[in-house]
């Protein structure tokens, strides 16, 4: 592929993600499902992919626009006071999500050379940007918010590690069944 054409793929490719993400934040329950108790996110899904495509750079611009996406989303359609009054805080919606996404990129390469084949390299993938999430969020609550918020409360402690021990897994679930289908695909239409 000649560079103009790659450089044309890359930024239309960076710019239907950035939609998808776009959508997928502010269309009730498609990239943030509520089922009673359970807040499934699936959003991290096409962030995954964008940022396995596309290398750091689209990792970072994917990882922003979906922090700075949730960061507004909270104060336009907030689920709960709780989550108002986390994600309202940019160090615990934005942050951690550049660091998905710049983490994803750069772990792509590295995990498909180790592993030498796409499909089981694109599963670890997966599992590690949905792992890397929920642990940067849940650090980030840890470190900006959780003195102030949950104060020694081990009860709810105990009930929000159980959540999101239970989202967590439905997460990784739907990241490990899409990520690998769909960057598939992705790859033999950008090469082609």
């Amino acid at each position: 592929m000649n560079p103009n054409r790659k450089r044309i793929v890359e930024i239309t490719t960076t710019g239907l993600f950035i939609a998808i993400i776009v959508v997928m934040t502010f269309v009730p329950n498609l990239g943030y499902i509520t089922i009673g108790t359970l807040s499934i996110t699936t959003i991290h899904v096409p962030v995954i992919i964008g940022s396995a495509l596309l290398g750091p750079i689209g990792g970072l611009i994917l990882g922003f626009t979906w922090g700075l996406t949730s960061f507004i989303k909270v104060f336009v359609a907030a689920v709960s006071p709780i989550e108002l009054a986390l994600f309202s805080n940019p160090l615990i919606s934005i942050l951690p999500r550049i660091l998905v996404g710049l983490l994803v990129a750069l772990a792509a390469g590295g995990v498909r050379k180790w592993l030498k084949k796409e499909y089981p390299g694109d599963i670890a993938i997966a599992v590690l940007g949905t792992v890397m999430n929920t642990t940067f969020v849940l650090g980030a609550i840890g470190l900006f918010a959780g003195g102030t918020l949950f104060p020694q409360d081990k009860t709810l402690t105990t009930i929000l590690m159980t959540i999101v021990g239970t989202n967590g897994l439905v997460e990784i679930g739907v990241a490990v069944l899409l990520v690998p289908v769909i960057l598939s695909r992705l790859r033999k239409v950008i090469r082609n």
